[in-house]
């Protein structure tokens, strides 16, 4: 991993090099992209949940907090490396990834949590990647097969739920920042979003949020990639 958080910082993290390695892999730089691939299997999946860590300070010390988004960058950088190179180690961890999201941040096959500020894309980061394993992930081997069911029904899931939970406003829905509750209509009192540190920071209500918006968009735009390839809404075995 080569790709620092931000400028003047020292963190190496999942969110900064998950996206550095598919721009890579998608201009060509190929050697690179695995190496990053490589680096994070290495250096930031939890052995006991295969699920990838935020990130690593100097001295090796380790961020553990799990973010939706950092599975899906990584999730994205492993199936474009799979699709390229054809790999047998790409696609395992893909399978490995979405066996992990699916068993630990998908309660009732819906993305789980979520939030404002930065944390409203995170969902809609992790949703966007799973259409693109469900859609390019190669089709050479039943657990191939079963990755790709997998993280369609997962989008399509929680796209339901997003749609069920939204406000209807001005005849526009307005999506919750969690796709499992009735979203809440912010009014004109409770704090408004800050930016501390580093990071935007919820409002009071985060569906005051653009992020929360945008991350439910990215949400209807992933079912729409996954619907328009033929997944079906359900599927009757996720069985090998």
């Amino acid at each position: 991993g080569g790709i620092p958080w931000r400028k003047g910082s020292n963190f190496y993290n999942a969110p900064a090099n998950g996206p550095a390695g598919i721009m890579l892999a998608r201009t060509g730089k190929l050697w690179r992209a695995q190496a990053t691939a490589d680096w994070i299997d290495d250096t930031l999946r939890d052995v006991h949940t295969n699920l990838i860590l935020d990130g690593i300070h100097p001295g090796g010390e380790i961020e553990r907090n799990v973010y939706s988004y950092c599975q899906g960058v990584v999730l994205g950088l492993e199936t474009e490396l799979a699709v390229r190179l054809g790999s047998p180690r790409h696609r395992n961890r893909t399978h490995r990834l979405v066996d992990a999201i699916d068993e630990h941040l998908a309660p009732q096959g819906v993305i789980d949590g979520g939030g404002g500020g930065d944390g409203g894309l995170f969902n809609g980061i992790l949703a966007r990647y799973l259409a693109l394993t469900a859609v390019m992930l190669p089709w050479e081997s039943p657990a191939d097969i079963r990755a790709r069911e997998i993280a369609a029904q997962l989008v399509l899931t929680s796209a339901e739920a997003a749609w069920e939970n939204r406000l209807q406003i001005e005849g526009q829905p307005l999506f919750g920042h969690d796709w499992t509750r009735q979203a809440q209509l912010p009014g004109f009192g409770g704090g408004i979003a800050t930016f501390t540190g580093g990071t935007v920071r919820s409002s009071g209500i985060p569906e005051r949020d653009l992020s929360v918006q945008l991350g439910g968009w990215m949400l209807m735009e992933a079912a729409h990639m996954v619907s328009a390839a033929g997944y079906p809404r359900r599927f009757e075995s996720r069985e090998t």
